[in-house]
């Protein structure tokens, strides 16, 4: 349920942006809404029988309905400013995973002992793994190191984001051509230089910004599909409880 709980921080900064006029505008017709559901939910059956008693668990599954639709209305608006609230997230989760030292140790250990067990290198020049050095003088194992610092780093983020991280992909990582074609450019440009693990994080946090910013609409219209659909289930509980209530008082009443 990780997902959720990102999906509505999300919501709710995106709340966070509206002006307050336009917020109180959003707060009014959420509220009028849910309250016309309500409304019309515990009255249209007297246009069948007028002479029908609600229950109290009647009314319980109205006021439940009608207070989840005033969220999801809200839910509805929020969701206006995703793009920038994404790209917000993805700049603050590239600062923090740049000064994490548990991830940054742990992803160095399964660095070397990739590399080291690859056999492209020479074991006997492999210093002790305390000095925090990873030798990487053939292609291979340049790449090979570049894609483990990347796809940990995209790993993290789904950790971190478990929402965001759903639109961007299924398995957290990145396209070998990607970090091919970076660490080609990088090798061009600095021959003789180690590859940087910055250059991994901002490798991911790039494709990961670019693949949201793309995606970004169609998450949007989606889970706005998602939150109408949930709107009429929802409704659905009252309005059939109710309904089917009222047909057995005049089916018993014939």
């Amino acid at each position: 349920m990780n997902w959720l709980l990102e999906l509505i921080t999300i919501v709710s900064e995106g709340l966070g942006r509206f002006t307050p006029g336009n917020l109180s505008l959003t707060l009014a017709a959420a509220l009028g809404f849910s309250l016309l559901c309500g409304w019309i939910c515990l009255h249209y059956v007297q246009l069948l029988n007028k002479r029908f008693q609600l229950t109290s668990t009647h009314k319980i599954f109205t006021a439940l309905a009608c207070t989840l639709t005033f969220f999801f209305v809200l839910a509805f608006a929020g969701l206006t400013f995703m793009r920038e609230i994404t790209q917000a997230q993805i700049e603050i989760w590239q600062v923090n995973i740049k000064e994490d030292q548990v991830w940054s140790q742990s992803t160095f250990e399964k660095t070397y002992n990739k590399v080291k067990e690859s056999g492209k290198e020479d074991i006997s020049t492999f210093p002790p793994i305390e000095e925090g050095s990873i030798p990487v003088s053939h292609k291979d194992s340049k790449l090979l190191a570049a894609q483990i610092y990347s796809n940990e780093a995209c790993t993290n983020f789904d950790e971190m984001h478990p929402f965001l991280s759903k639109i961007v992909w299924a398995t957290p990582s990145l396209p070998t051509e990607v970090i091919h074609s970076d660490v080609a450019s990088f090798f061009k440009s600095y021959p003789g230089k180690s590859y940087p693990t910055e250059n991994a994080i901002d490798l991911a946090a790039k494709h990961i910004k670019d693949e949201l910013l793309v995606q970004a609409p169609r998450v949007v219209t989606i889970s706005r599909i998602c939150l109408v659909l949930a709107f009429f289930l929802v409704q659905l509980i009252p309005f059939g409880l109710i309904g089917f209530a009222a047909y057995k008082d005049i089916k018993s009443s014939l």
